[in-house]
């Protein structure tokens, strides 16, 4: 895919889209996509990770909208949002997804799933708000697992022109992809442009808690799905970790994928966001009078 081509792709994915507004503190305005139509599956809300916005889903918004309802924000600082204040961490991110999610569905349950700091955004949510029928987690810290990085990030905004779109090019590579030549035009474009409209500072807030002890109130189903080549974790530590079939939680992990799992393995994960939360439907629907 060419860079016309990721363009095109792109706007089109954005026309199918609703566009909603939620508020949060005090009026601040949180943008939010709507894909799909509702049915009797709960809605589906896909939460960005850091330096993101709803273009990390841009790969998974077509195959999970067929069956699902989805609900894509972007969050406080992020994308088309409103700027969050400066002293702002973790939890205003969450309240701001908790304000916003009541806006939209009351006291209904929603699905719920969080990639990378989204994925941690998404446990403050499910542990705190209630109404989280099943909830994902990908590429999310927190798992108290060594990180495998090496070298250095670039500072992008130092450069300017084709300097800097190397910079950039070279951080996609260092911490969100595996393999080079899933690094395409598509690739580039839903990660780039993102970084660059980023306010929120969330450098080191993403594991200042470990996931295990966010979810400690949440006795719903969780899966944890991490690409085999992450760098901010150790994937082969994680599976017995996170697996625990008394409390229907799941691990897997994604060949041939790296930190950006639901781009880079993006059928693999759509196959998988779309089991998990296909699970249980019938049985929900018939108990709702």
């Amino acid at each position: 895919m060419d860079n016309s081509q990721a363009n095109l792709f792109i706007l089109n994915i954005d026309k199918s889209a609703t566009h909603l507004t939620t508020t949060f503190d005090g009026g601040l305005a949180m943008r939010w996509r709507v894909f799909g139509t509702p049915n009797s599956r709960p809605p589906l809300v896909l939460v960005h990770g850091g330096h993101g916005s709803w273009l990390h889903w841009i790969r998974n918004i077509e195959t999970l909208s067929r069956d699902h309802q989805l609900f894509v924000p972007d969050l406080p600082g992020f994308g088309n949002s409103d700027s969050a204040p400066v002293e702002a961490a973790m939890q205003y991110l969450a309240d701001a997804l908790i304000t916003g999610l009541n806006q939209l569905f009351g006291n209904n349950a929603v699905d719920l799933a969080g990639f990378s700091l989204g994925g941690v955004v998404s446990a403050h949510v499910a542990a705190q708000r209630g109404g989280i029928r099943r909830l994902a987690l990908l590429g999310s810290p927190g798992t108290e697992t060594p990180h495998r990085r090496k070298g250095e990030m670039k500072r992008w905004r130092d450069e300017a022109g084709e300097a800097q779109e190397a910079a950039l090019r070279h951080n996609l590579l260092w911490q969100m992809m595996r393999f080079e030549k899933n690094a395409d035009a598509l690739a580039f474009r839903a990660y780039a442009a993102p970084v660059k409209a980023t306010r929120f500072r969330s450098s080191g807030i993403g594991g200042a808690i470990p996931l295990r002890v966010i979810l400690e109130p949440y006795t719903a189903p969780i899966l944890f799905l991490y690409g085999e080549h992450d760098v901010i974790c150790t994937p082969t530590q994680l599976q017995p970790r996170f697996t625990n079939a008394a409390l229907q939680r799941e691990c897997r992990l994604i060949p041939e994928s790296g930190h950006w799992v639901p781009f880079e393995a993006a059928d693999a994960v759509n196959q998988a966001l779309a089991q998990w939360f296909g699970a249980g439907v019938a049985a929900t629907a018939a108990a709702t009078p």
